[in-house]
């Protein structure tokens, strides 16, 4: 129903959320908090003092992560334009 695929820089006190994901039909039940929460605290025990996660700016999952105590270190927008003939 959901994962978390979390890594630690070998030498250093820093971690990262490479993938977090909950299955559509059981979004909305607080399973990704449970699954942050969790990775928060794996990494605390191992030594990590701070993690990373890298989204899309229109995930409907900001709020959550904020919720969760991060904040927005950066943000940005890619532009596209499609080339013809």
């Amino acid at each position: 129903m959901g994962a978390a695929l979390a890594l630690d820089a070998p030498g250093t006190d820093e971690g990262y959320v490479e993938q977090l994901a909950v299955r559509r039909d059981h979004r909305g039940r607080g399973i990704a908090r449970l699954l942050l929460r969790h990775t928060f605290r794996a990494f605390h025990r191992t030594g990590v003092h701070s993690c990373t996660l890298w989204t899309h700016s229109d995930t409907g999952a900001l709020g959550l992560y904020l919720r969760a105590g991060m904040t927005v270190r950066q943000s940005s927008t890619v532009f596209c334009k499609e080339l013809e003939g």
